[in-house]
């Protein structure tokens, strides 16, 4: 499985880095990122830059996916 954001849609909400800190965080624009290895994937961002999910992550992936209110978090796979 593999995650990705579309930083157009993101409202900023930091709820997934909530959800999920390990992959995911909010940039110096305050939009929200994967991370890939502990660091932002900030270049170029959005699908360019998905991002493999660990199995034992999965389910945060998930959750902050279906709780995220831009609805710009997307699992591939």
């Amino acid at each position: 499985m593999k995650v990705w954001i579309d930083q157009s849609q993101c409202l900023n909400s930091g709820l997934c880095e909530e959800t999920a800190p390990s992959m995911f965080g909010l940039g110096d624009d305050d939009l929200a990122y994967v991370r890939e290895n502990g660091r932002l994937r900030l270049s170029p961002g959005g699908e360019e830059c998905q991002v493999e999910v660990p199995d034992d992550l999965a389910g945060d992936v998930e959750l902050a996916a279906r709780e995220c209110p831009g609805q710009c978090i997307h699992i591939v796979g």
